[in-house]
């Protein structure tokens, strides 16, 4: 008989056993057969084994070789699973798509201290994936999905909005989990085939604007431009106003379609166009 499981703090190991919440989670994934799903840490299985039964083919990305244990003893070998030992910040996303039909998905309970460069890495690899859907720590959550006026509104919301369309789709009590983190959760879902793409003429320049602005959110929009582009007042008054923004506005009253307008205006500005 295999000995008791040890849960390592070091790799953020919270497991979701919640059937009620696994059910959802897996309607919201919507597996069909013959899609491919690469999971992220997929613990002892109880996801897996739902995506499995719906016809999906998973790919298994499990850095803990006790997990990994557990888990072909759980699941046994079907032909539609893969388990791989791996660091998924290290895995190499398009090998899982190569010879797959369609473009990939990616599901996963992650550790939340490492949810931003997952969230990088998917995006970067968004050619060959359709949507991510993560559980993540709830604050965090809210921040994805947050839009203008929400005090939850940040440079996370724009980043996570620009890249694909982003929803909370499902709030999960800490009790869902164990060991029962100290925190809530919720299940975001970032669908990168947008359904109104956002197009801007220097990416780079957008987020600097947008990260330089939310560094300092209790100043107006206005001041951020002067500091960050060494604008005088009249200029940055005359940007915004080119482009609808209120000169009093702060970063969180301002749209992600109003922040991409006035990254092409300030383009423009700074190059003499």
């Amino acid at each position: 008989m295999p000995g008791k499981f040890r849960y390592k703090k070091r790799y953020g190991q919270n497991f979701l056993h919640n059937t009620s919440k696994l059910g959802q989670i897996a309607s919201l994934i919507n597996p069909s057969p013959g899609d491919s799903i690469i999971e992220i840490g997929p613990g002892s299985g109880s996801l897996t084994k739902l995506l499995l039964e719906a016809g999906a083919f998973v790919t298994a990305v499990e850095i803990d070789p006790e997990a990994v244990a557990r888990l072909r003893e759980k699941i046994g070998e079907p032909p539609n699973l893969k388990v791989i030992t791996a660091d998924f910040l290290g895995f190499d996303i398009r090998s899982a798509a190569s010879g797959r039909r369609g473009k990939i998905k990616i599901a996963g309970n992650i550790p939340y201290y490492i949810t931003t460069p997952i969230i990088e890495k998917a995006i970067e690899s968004k050619n060959h994936v359709s949507a991510i859907y993560l559980t993540v720590q709830k604050e965090v959550g809210e921040r994805m999905a947050a839009k203008e006026g929400s005090k939850t509104y940040s440079s996370l919301s724009i980043f996570c909005q620009y890249h694909a369309d982003t929803e909370l789709a499902l709030k999960i009590p800490r009790r869902a989990f164990f060991p029962v983190p100290d925190v809530d959760s919720a299940f975001v879902i970032m669908r990168f085939e947008k359904d109104e793409p956002v197009e801007v003429k220097s990416e780079s320049l957008f987020f600097t604007l947008v990260r330089g602005g939310f560094n300092q959110r209790r100043k107006t929009l206005a001041n951020g431009l002067r500091r960050l582009f060494k604008l005088t007042g009249e200029e940055a008054a005359g940007l915004l106003g080119s482009t609808g923004i209120d000169e009093r506005a702060r970063p969180e009253d301002v749209s992600i379609l109003q922040f991409a307008r006035l990254s092409d205006v300030l383009y423009n500005h700074l190059n003499k166009i």
